[in-house]
This record gives structure tokens, C-alpha cells and sequence, in this order.
């Protein structure tokens, strides 16, 4: 898939996992406002719809590429009877929703209890520490994507990274961030 490209959509009816074997994905909902929302960003072995799959049949949020993935679609069917069949496999996944939602708690928490500046280095240490495991890479989102992600205005995010970037932390151009900094960025991180 290309950037942009939807995996599953928000309120069509689930009929497959989607298992995202290379490349990054957002998870999004629209809001109140028919906004959307980033829930997530996802890397390679991640699945996408499972809940909607083990509980409801429409899917609640939607999913799309934001750099070239590649997307395993698994039969609902056969995913169920896996599960039945492989006790192995059947744990793995519930350690991964387990994983998920714990996830989702510390993110819910940074996102009400921290400044923008806080949630900003948090994006781009998850961005340098877990997905591109490099000081120098890109962010594949737009301004607007990251404060979708960060719950900030694109304004927020704008002033945010020349803050960040005026105190030495990060040089910023375009998508390309590099960390001049990363004790720096840590703190600013934890401390929120």
C-alpha cells in the first residue's frame, strides 16, 4: 500500500484481520466534529480490526498507510479458528491486546497531563527510539497529522518544535528531525 491508502474504514463491515507485515499505519476516528482523531501509529506485526472482528461486526475506527506497506488481509473465519485450534498463538494474541491496552492507558495519561512540548519530545523519542531506531530520520506525518496525534492545534505543534529546536534539542526540516540532544528531549519528555 501507499501513503495514504485506506486499510479498513470507519463504519464498513469487518469481514478480515488486517496484519501489517512492513511499513507504518495510523489508526484514526473521526470526532464529534468529523475531525480525525490519531489513535495510533502502527509498526510491522501489528493487527488492525481485531476487536471490531472478536466483538463487533462494524469497524469503529479506520486505519491508513502513512509510508509503503505491505498488508496481510486474514479471513475472519480462519482467524477464529486459529485461535481455537493453536493455544500458542491464542496466547500471543492475548498478550498483545493485553500490551495494547496498557499502551493506551500511558497514552490517555500524557496526552491530559502533559504540555505540548512534553507530547511533541514523546512523538519524537517513540519516532528515533522504537521506529526508526536512529537519532536522524523522518516523521512521515504532516504538522497537521502530529498535532492530530498529539491532541494540539498544527499552531501548537509549529511554535512547539522552534521551541524545542531553540533550546537545542532537535534541528528540524521539513519531515527530518534530528536529536542535537537527547538527554535534553528525555526530560523535557518526563517532565511533561
Amino acid at each position: 500500500m501507499k501513503p495514504g491508502e485506506s486499510i479498513i474504514k470507519e463504519g464498513s463491515l469487518s469481514s478480515h484481520i488486517a496484519y501489517l507485515k512492513t511499513g507504518l499505519a495510523t489508526i484514526h476516528k473521526k470526532g464529534v466534529k468529523g475531525t480525525d482523531q490519531i489513535l495510533k501509529i502502527l509498526q510491522p506485526g501489528c493487527y488492525i480490526g481485531m476487536q471490531t472482528v472478536l466483538s463487533n461486526k462494524i469497524h469503529q475506527y479506520s486505519a491508513s498507510a502513512i509510508e509503503d506497506s505491505t498488508i496481510c488481509y486474514i479471513d475472519i473465519t480462519s482467524f477464529k479458528d486459529l485461535i481455537s485450534r493453536n493455544a500458542q498463538f491464542a496466547n500471543e494474541l492475548i498478550l498483545y491486546l493485553c500490551r495494547d491496552e496498557l499502551s493506551y492507558f500511558a497514552r490517555f495519561v500524557n496526552v491530559h497531563q502533559k504540555q505540548v512540548d512534553g507530547r511533541l519530545a514523546d512523538t519524537i523519542l517513540f519516532f528515533s527510539d522504537e521506529v526508526k531506531k536512529s537519532r536522524s530520520f523522518q516523521i512521515p506525518l504532516s504538522r497537521n497529522d502530529i498535532a492530530a496525534l498529539i491532541c494540539a492545534t498544527r499552531e501548537s505543534v509549529t511554535r512547539s518544535i522552534k521551541d524545542l529546536s531553540d533550546i537545542g534539542s532537535i534541528r528540524v526540516k521539513g519531515k527530518s528531525f534530528e536529536i542535537l540532544n537527547y538527554d535534553l528531549l528525555k526530560i523535557i519528555s518526563e517532565k511533561g
